[in-house]
């Protein structure tokens, strides 16, 4: 760790200081903050190993998981429960990893509850998201 990184860490206690010093990579330090809901600007998350510290990563972004959030129907009705995002029902949420520094990029795909207006105008569409936003949609997921 850096000594820019370090300052991001100052006003955590000396226990979570040091827990987040042993995160090897982005991906373990994400779950790290997630556990402990923390947060950390981007700009501190890339200084870890794992993250894009350069600018001439010439990102080449590929999906490594994808996870319906959409209930199944079953002969009783709905299996689980519709989870929400801002308000809307979320479809899927995924995670995209650069195939050459490893960075990751959360997304959550909503869509409009059936009862409520919707602007014609608007478009469904992937939003990025944090790794503790992405953690907490996915703990929702019971079935």
């Amino acid at each position: 760790m850096n000594e820019k990184f370090e300052s991001y860490l100052k006003d955590l206690s000396p226990e979570l200081q040091e827990k987040a010093r042993q995160c090897k990579t982005k991906e373990d330090l994400n779950v790290f903050l997630a556990d402990n809901d923390l947060e950390l600007p981007e700009e501190a998350l890339k200084m870890v190993a794992g993250g894009c510290t350069t600018s001439h990563c010439e990102h080449n972004f590929i999906e490594i998981e994808r996870i319906d959030m959409v209930p199944t129907f079953g002969s009783n009705g709905p299996v689980g429960h519709a989870i929400h995002y801002n308000g809307m029902q979320v479809q899927n949420i995924k995670t995209n990893q650069c195939s050459k520094c490893s960075e990751l990029h959360y997304y959550v795909l909503t869509f409009p509850n059936a009862d409520k207006y919707v602007n014609q105008n608007s478009i469904i569409s992937y939003k990025e998201i944090s790794a503790a936003e992405y953690n907490s949609l996915k703990a929702q997921k019971t079935w």
